[in-house]
């Protein structure tokens, strides 16, 4: 029979593999293509309320949401914070996470 730490032990070795291929694989591509995309969505402005059950939830309102796109080579798109969007150059090696 299996006791409770084997059992225990086996749940968090799947649990924290389950999490390395969620975590950054680093990889170099060339730049071909930048695009920059807005949407419209809910933005929290850091203020916050109480609800009726004495609960704080941020106060959400519309607002553009940026996001930052680059294309590889290879015809893959990565999104990117915007200091690799803004340092990023056409036609030049770029560190992305996949």
């Amino acid at each position: 029979m299996v006791d409770a730490r084997s059992m225990a032990a086996a749940l968090v070795g799947i649990g924290l593999l389950g999490c390395t291929t969620l975590a950054c694989q680093p990889a170099t591509i060339v730049v071909a293509q930048k695009e920059e995309r807005a949407r419209v969505g809910n933005v929290s402005q850091g203020l916050y309320r109480t609800t009726g059950t004495e609960r704080l939830e941020p106060v959400e309102a519309p607002g553009v949401v940026r996001e930052y796109w680059v294309r590889s080579d290879r015809g893959d798109w990565y999104r990117v914070s915007a200091d690799v969007f803004a340092a990023a150059d056409v036609d030049r090696p770029l560190e992305v996470c996949r």
